[in-house]
């Protein structure tokens, strides 16, 4: 009956062992995630289902303009987007933050107390895909 018990037990402890190690290796996978964003990206393509000048276009670039697929947006650790065309000097800076269900907040600036949320659909070292409420969808690729 002792070895029965004990033996129980054993098998007990390794299960909860195993499964504290994927939740752990969940959360790491995660937190790594978010980081992937951070660096140079270009905007290759954009998906407008409805009106594009209420939601997400108008965050990212203010105004639609015809140098859309040609700007340049650098996510930094601080929470910073900078936008700019090509080498120029002149960057337009907007924000973004994480929310708890791992969606972006992109902020045309600190006083944007809303945002607009941006689904990821696709987070890689190669790309990035959101989509905004109003169903834009947005496909990113990373600068080298």
């Amino acid at each position: 009956m002792k070895k029965l018990f004990i033996g129980l037990l054993i098998i007990a402890a390794g299960a909860a062992t195993y499964f504290y190690l994927q939740n752990k290796k969940t959360s790491e996978a995660n937190a790594l995630q978010k980081e992937l964003v951070i660096g140079k990206w270009k905007m290759e393509s954009v998906q407008a289902v409805t009106d594009s000048s209420n939601d997400l276009l108008t965050g990212i670039m203010a105004t639609v303009d015809s140098n859309l697929l040609k700007y340049n947006y650098e996510f930094t650790k601080e929470g910073n987007i900078l936008r700019s065309l090509g080498d120029s000097i002149t960057k337009d800076t907007s924000r973004y933050a994480w929310d708890k269900k791992d969606q972006i907040i992109w902020k045309d600036d600190a006083a944007d107390t809303i945002g607009t949320t941006l689904q990821i659909f696709k987070l890689n070292k190669d790309s990035l895909q959101v989509q905004s409420s109003d169903s834009t969808i947005v496909l990113f690729t990373k600068l080298k």
